[in-house]
Parts: C-alpha cells; structure tokens; sequence
C-alpha cells in the first residue's frame, strides 16, 4: 500500500523501535522519495489518521518559522483498527541528553512555537489535559497507578498538589509537540537538525515540551537543566499551570507504562516515579511554589 500511494518502490526497510502492542516504526527508501520513516499504530479511538491530517495541515508552518520538522508524505487506514503515517527522514542522530549548547538551542526552538494564531478546533490538546486531570477522561488516573508500586503513592500525591488549582485550563495558544523527549530531537552533532514524532502535534501551552525535556534531565541526573527548564515553563504557563503541565505529563506517562510493561518492563516506571518525585521535592521547597 504505501509503495502504491507514494508511487515507487519500497526498499530496505528495518525496524527503528521494538515490537509494542500499539505502534512500530521502520526506516526504508522509497523511489523518487529517497529515505523515508514508516509509522504504524493502532487507532482504537478512531482519531490516528485525524490527528495524521491536523500534522500535514499544521507542521509546514512550523517548518515556515524555521522549524526542522518532517514532511508527511502519506497516511491512511490500513484497516480498522491500524494507521500508517509516512514523512521523510531527517538527518542526525538522536540525543542522549539535552545539555549545553543543544539546550540552548532546544530553548529557542520551543519559543517558535509561540503564537500559533489560529482557532483552537479539534487541535485542542489544552482541553485535553484539563479533562485528563479534572475529569477522569481516558481513565488515565485508573491506570496510571498500576505501572509499578511507586505510582500508586506518587498519583496521591499528585491529586493533593493539584487542590490549589483545581480545574485550570491553560490557553490552546501555542503550538505544542506534546512529547518533545530528547529521543525525539536529532543531532548531527553540533546543531539540531530535526525534531520528530508529531503524533501527538496540537495547540495548547509550549510549557509542556519543557516541562517533557525537564524530566529527561532529571533522568540523566542534568538538575540543572531540569531546573532551568521547569523555570522557563514557569515563565510561560505561570506556576499554577507549572503544576498541571507536570502532573499531566507524570500520570499520562505512568498510564502508558502500565499499558506496555512487557516492552519496557517495570524498572522505567520506578525511575519515572523517582524522577517526577524530586522535582516536586525541589518545588515544593521553594518559596511561593507549594
């Protein structure tokens, strides 16, 4: 099929992730197109090639403002439950940590995404969180606390910090990536040369993909960029927003992980829950956060 819809052959392709329940990715070589990623994934809500169609509409004006993002080529059904997304590959490597000049670099990058002026629609990913966290949608609080025996007490935790602000809904103004882990930023070594996995690509606060690549640091024990990250979405959400951004990230990722803990097992949720911890920790401690 995707040989048919891009019009060539489609050749030397490989397994760029490991076998999950729920996606898989392959590099090849298309004719005429030249090295392209394959993305499949299951679509049990129905909305994967919707959320495929709102990234073509809406990356190539990242891409005008200076953005290293992917062009998608081509997605579709393959059948009812699984979607396919084909863009090119872009070139470098994916960081192992974000330090240095490349968070700099990263910092400037997010602040592109400032502004997106144009009508929030079914892009909202803002309206999303909200209802994740203040509405029990998804169930997302339901399973977050089954990815290992620290989540259970981090999530209370988390419910508790939550009281002040209960029920904030932070503007859908930005463009937002909504999983801007340092595996998805590549690198040829002395820049940036691209930023990949839109599949979750909406409107709603830039603060998030900081608060995203503060918890990497946090896992590559980079507290200072963590801090100076958290800081920066601080500046751009307001702390009370700092707070849901955070828990949203923290029980959204726990959730994932208990839905695929035969492919990453149960020592990643342990150290996401040590992770998120410490950062409250530092928070809580500081003057005019807890």
């Amino acid at each position: 099929m995707v040989a048919r819809e891009l019009g060539g052959h489609v050749y030397d392709a490989r397994p760029m992730t490991a076998v999950r329940l729920s996606r898989m990715t392959w590099a090849a070589r298309a004719a005429g197109t030249g090295a392209i990623i394959v993305k499949v994934r299951a679509s049990d809500d129905g909305r994967a090639d919707e959320k495929a169609r709102w990234c073509a509409a809406h990356l190539p004006a990242l891409a005008a403002r200076g953005y290293p993002v992917p062009t998608i080529l081509w997605h579709g059904m393959i059948s009812a439950q699984w979607q396919v997304t084909v863009q090119n590959q872009l070139p470098g490597r994916p960081l192992a940590a974000l330090a240095g000049p490349m968070l700099e670099e990263m910092l400037r990058l997010v602040e592109l995404q400032a502004d997106a002026g144009i009508p929030a629609g079914d892009g909202d990913f803002s309206s999303y969180i909200a209802n994740v966290l203040f509405a029990d949608w998804d169930e997302v609080w339901a399973d977050a606390p089954r990815a290992c025996a620290l989540a259970g007490p981090l999530c209370d935790r988390l419910r508790r910090w939550l009281q002040p602000v209960w029920g904030l809904r932070l503007p859908p103004a930005d463009y937002a990536h909504n999983d801007l882990n340092s595996s998805n930023i590549l690198s040829d070594g002395a820049r940036i040369t691209g930023v990949v996995d839109w599949d979750e690509f909406g409107l709603g606060s830039r603060a998030l993909d900081l608060v995203v690549l503060a918890l990497d640091s946090e896992r590559f024990d980079d507290h200072a960029a963590a801090d100076r990250l958290l800081g920066r979405a601080a500046e751009i959400a307001g702390r009370d927003g700092l707070r849901c951004l955070i828990s949203y990230r923290a029980i959204a990722a726990l959730a994932h992980l208990a839905h695929e803990w035969r492919s990453y097992g149960k020592s990643l949720a342990d150290s996401s829950c040590s992770e998120v911890s410490a950062i409250l920790d530092r928070l809580q401690a500081a003057d005019g956060i807890a």
